[in-house]
């Protein structure tokens, strides 16, 4: 399968691609979860052609944490890259872009939440979509105990400033076969972690201080049938709690649960239920 487009080199040794031949001056980017890169999530394609019919293109990015480097990198990173794009992107040289939303898929949606705290300002909305845990998926791929002992000494090379030391392989195996380092270990594992931004078991008081601080509208696109989700996960509820806790000038209306979807929303009429979600959200808010 071929797709036309644009490929845009937006830093050195980093690109996007870009869903159009014809850029447009109203951009989605498109950021993917662990493991991911261009072309890995199934409706992309077809996000990037029935928006392209409302005039906005779909650029997916592709950087640093790409495929298997997500263990050896951070949010903080991602989105240091993020903005990289997105300044491009308003640059003469990138196409004057004049609205861009950010469009999270799985870890994506961290990246996407930690840009709209940390870089709101600089674009015009987000989406959150299979915005799950990878603290409670991670930790059911082990025993307890393993978890314990696992998570204990990660966090004990981070407090003795060893946080960049790659883990041994029984940490790699845990995480779809990917090195990692004692601090993305810890991000990703532990409470409160750079990472925790979706735990179900996260209190509202610190949802308030993520959800509640955001300031440009942003769409949640739960999928129902996530298989990273645990069973003991009330996602309807959890989305109740995310909204509760959010600006509601901000949460947008067409946010809920993707129904029959899973993680990757590989069911077309799932998938068709996404881009109508995304569609009114744009519309929503007069992006």
């Amino acid at each position: 399968m071929s797709f036309s487009g644009v490929l845009h080199k937006y830093a050195s040794r980093r690109v996007a691609f870009e869903f159009n031949s014809t850029p447009s001056k109203k951009v989605v980017v498109f950021i993917g979860g662990l493991g991911d890169g261009l072309l890995t999530v199934p409706y992309v394609p077809k996000l990037a052609q029935e928006l392209g019919s409302l005039g906005w293109s779909v650029i997916q990015i592709q950087f640093t944490s790409s495929f298997k480097g997500w263990g050896l990198t951070s949010l903080d990173q991602d989105v240091s890259e993020i903005k990289e794009l997105v300044d491009y992107l308003k640059s003469t040289e990138g196409g004057s872009r004049e609205r861009i939303v950010l469009f999270g898929h799985s870890t994506g949606s961290q990246d996407t939440m930690h840009y709209l705290l940390k870089f709101g300002d600089t674009i015009d909305a987000g989406v959150l979509q299979a915005s799950v845990s990878d603290r409670e998926f991670f930790g059911q791929a082990v025993d307890k105990e393993t978890w314990n002992r696992l998570n204990s000494k990660a966090k004990e090379l981070v407090d003795k400033g060893q946080k960049d030391e790659i883990l041994p392989l029984e940490y790699a195996k845990v995480m779809s076969e990917t090195p990692v380092t004692a601090y993305r270990w810890c991000s990703l594992a532990l409470p409160g972690g750079d990472d925790d931004y979706f735990s179900s078991d996260i209190p509202d008081e610190t949802l308030k201080t993520t959800f509640g601080r955001v300031k440009k509208p942003f769409l949640v696109a739960y999928s129902e049938q996530d298989q990273i989700v645990p069973a003991y996960v009330d996602k309807k509820k959890l989305l109740d709690r995310w909204q509760a806790c959010s600006n509601t000038d901000f949460w947008s209306k067409n946010s809920g649960l993707v129904n029959g979807a899973n993680h990757q929303i590989e069911q077309v009429q799932s998938q068709d239920q996404l881009l109508s979600m995304v569609r009114e959200f744009l519309t929503e808010f007069q992006l």
